[in-house]
């Protein structure tokens, strides 16, 4: 539960562009665990 609470701290503090890159690799990390046919239909 600390990690997380650090996580969003520095989540919070981080300027907007830094947000989007997490963002966009937390994204990356869901699809690709999640499944390949979802991606290759986009």
């Amino acid at each position: 539960m600390n990690e997380f609470k650090r996580c969003m701290l520095v989540f919070t503090h981080s300027p907007f562009r830094v947000r989007l890159m997490l963002l966009n690799m937390l994204c990356d990390m869901v699809n690709g665990k999640a499944s390949r046919s979802n991606n290759e239909q986009r």
